[in-house]
C-alpha cells in the first residue's frame, strides 16, 4: 500500500515540454472525485501514450524536512510500471534483497488531473502530476512509504524516472 500512494504521488513534477501540473490538495478533495466521469486524455498526454512497460532508473523517496532518504534503484532494487491502454497499470518495486510488492489499480485524468485509483482502495482516489518527454515517463509527489525501515509508514516524497522498455 505504501508503494501504491508513491505511484500516485510520483505523477506530481513536470519536467518537459508536456508539462503536466496538478496538486494533491488533500485527501478530502482527493475523495470527492467521481471516478467514473473521468477520462482517459488529459490536457498534455493520453494514457494510450504512456502504455506499455516501464522500468524505473530512479526511484527516490524521502522524508522531507529531514536527511532521511532511500533510492530503490539506486540500492540495487528494481520498480516497473505496467500501463494498459484502458488505464489499468500494475506497479511493482523490489526492494534489493527483500521481496517485491505489487500494487495495481487504475489511471485516467479527472477534472484535467492525473489520477490514480487503487484496487484495494477504489473509493479513495489521488491526483498527482507527471510528464512524458521522449519516452521518459517522470511521476513526482506526497506519499506513503517506510523510508527509515522501521516496519511503519512515512509521509514521503517520491520522484520516480521511467524508461519505457
Amino acid at each position: 500500500m505504501l508503494f501504491k500512494r508513491a505511484f500516485l504521488v510520483s505523477l506530481f513534477f513536470v519536467l518537459a515540454p508536456l508539462f503536466f501540473s496538478c496538486s494533491s490538495s488533500d485527501d478530502e478533495d482527493d475523495e470527492n472525485i467521481d471516478f467514473s466521469s473521468c477520462s482517459l486524455t488529459g490536457p498534455n498526454f493520453s494514457i494510450s501514450d504512456i502504455s506499455g512497460n516501464w522500468v524505473a532508473t530512479q526511484a527516490n523517496f524521502d522524508i522531507p524536512g529531514t536527511t532521511l532518504q532511500v533510492d530503490i534503484v539506486a540500492d540495487g532494487g528494481t520498480v516497473t510500471l505496467n500501463v494498459q491502454s484502458n488505464g489499468g497499470f500494475t506497479l511493482v518495486i523490489t526492494p534489493n534483497g527483500s521481496p517485491s510488492e505489487t500494487t495495481t489499480g487504475d489511471l485516467a485524468f479527472c477534472e484535467g488531473l492525473f489520477t490514480v485509483r487503487y484496487d484495494d482502495a477504489p473509493n479513495e482516489p489521488e491526483t498527482l502530476a507527471g510528464s512524458l518527454n521522449n519516452d521518459v515517463l517522470t511521476i513526482t509527489g506526497p506519499v506513503e512509504f517506510d523510508v527509515d525501515d522501521d516496519g511503519s509508514d512515512d509521509e514521503a516524497f517520491v520522484i520516480l524516472r521511467f524508461d519505457r522498455v
